[in-house]
């Protein structure tokens, strides 16, 4: 004979063999996906506390390395090959620290400073090859939003400037501008009333979000930017990491959007 123990405990069981893969489900349906694509090892760092926030927060983030970086004009003389390893293992230091996954194309460049025949057409090629491989990474990672650089490449660098344009450019393309929301990250006129002019910016009206980050954010990505000893000297680590601490806790990004809709002249 069966107690009413024994009738209770198997009624729990069978609570929590059903629950347990709907509590799961839940959990995954409430994580976001978030793909961040920049040109170079270290581009993640200009906005890493953002990212961190993300991460603590439980949402998967995965950020797109577009050129291994073997051409570096700091390690000239070096073997390239090490140079692309070495910028690898910093890469994959300070995603770790972000909490947050790599994923490297490791194209040579996405401009023509470093194509075989030193051409545009090499550009154009490169531009092809690097869409069409961020199209098959969009419809396996199915991201709820995509980060990059807008059209000022945050200092001008012309590869920040050709990924958020190839980007945007896929987005078009497929008719995908409101299924992959697309955020540019940038530096705004405040931030920027005091700096060297180093620095590009947008009117500070043309940002809609802010993300603010807590100190513990901010903590993981100046260890984020430790990772770059391959890259950095003691003393711009330094500099950069003074920067973060110093600035208010808070990151701009503007949303790229599309108006519908045809008129018949510009001026209708």
């Amino acid at each position: 004979m069966r107690t009413p123990r024994f009738i209770k405990a198997v009624r729990l069981f069978l609570v929590l063999f059903i629950l347990g893969p709907l509590s799961c489900s839940h959990e995954e349906a409430s994580q976001k996906k978030i793909l961040v694509v920049v040109a170079h090892p270290d581009d993640e760092t200009g906005f890493g506390a953002a990212l961190a926030k993300q991460s603590r927060l439980g949402n998967k983030v995965t950020v797109v390395v577009a050129v291994d970086a073997r051409n570096h004009t700091q390690f000239i003389s070096a073997a390239p090959d090490s140079v692309a390893k070495a910028k690898r293992r910093d890469v994959e230091c300070s995603c770790g620290k972000l909490g947050v996954e790599p994923l490297f194309y490791e194209f040579l460049s996405l401009d023509r400073k470093h194509g075989a025949r030193d051409g545009v057409r090499d550009a154009v090629e490169t531009g092809v090859s690097f869409r069409e491989k961020l199209k098959q990474t969009l419809l396996e990672v199915q991201p709820d939003l995509i980060i990059t650089f807008g059209p000022d490449g945050e200092y001008g660098h012309p590869e920040h400037i050709i990924v958020g344009s190839l980007v945007t450019e896929l987005l078009l393309r497929e008719g995908w501008v409101s299924k992959y929301p697309l955020y540019y990250f940038g530096w705004t006129r405040s931030q920027e009333a005091n700096g060297d002019g180093w620095v590009r910016y947008a009117e500070d009206g043309y940002f809609n979000v802010v993300v603010n980050y807590t100190d513990e954010d901010e903590a993981r990505a100046m260890e984020s930017i430790r990772c770059y000893t391959s890259g950095f000297s003691p003393a711009e680590m330094n500099e950069m990491i003074e920067f973060e601490r110093t600035r208010k806790n808070e990151l701009y990004f503007r949303r790229f959007q599309v108006a519908e809709g045809l008129h018949s002249d510009f001026f209708d």
